[in-house]
């Protein structure tokens, strides 16, 4: 529709009118309000907005995996160097406050298997638990040692 077909159309002649028929082009006689956002520019603002709250999750979730990948890996080291092998058993809990861990609750689960028969080794899993949003992430990893 072209701006001569507005000016000649009576029943064009509103704003509302105009956008519906075709939201990207107003007439040059519209009264337009200084708080007037068209829907295709207001339609971008959203779209960019979805865009960097997309952006500022993944981010963090991206964070927070390599926060936990990290530190599960640091605690299965210290069970692979240890002299003594640690004992079989359950523990779990959260992270102090002041801990740059703090947010997230661990759990550690060490038993004893039988990979192959005749062969046994000692099991630690570590994993980390935490929150984003209405969702519940968890990262786990295992090391085998001897149980000895």
């Amino acid at each position: 529709m072209s701006k001569s077909q507005f000016e000649t159309s009576p029943e064009l002649r509103t704003l509302e009118e105009c956008t519906k028929h075709s939201p990207h082009i107003i007439p040059h006689n519209a009264a337009i309000s200084a708080n007037y956002i068209s829907p295709a520019v207001n339609n971008r603002r959203k779209s960019k907005v979805r865009k960097f709250s997309t952006s500022i999750f993944v981010l963090s979730s991206t964070t927070n995996l390599w926060k936990a990948m990290s530190h599960a890996q640091n605690e299965l080291l210290k069970s692979e160097r240890a002299t003594i092998s640690p004992p079989v058993s359950l523990s779990q809990g959260e992270f102090e406050l002041e801990h740059v861990m703090n947010g997230f609750s661990w759990k550690k689960h060490v038993s004893d298997t039988t990979p192959l028969p005749g062969i046994r080794v000692r099991q630690v899993n570590y994993q980390l638990l935490w929150n984003e949003g209405k969702n519940v992430y968890t990262y786990d990893a295992d090391i085998y040692v001897n149980p000895n």
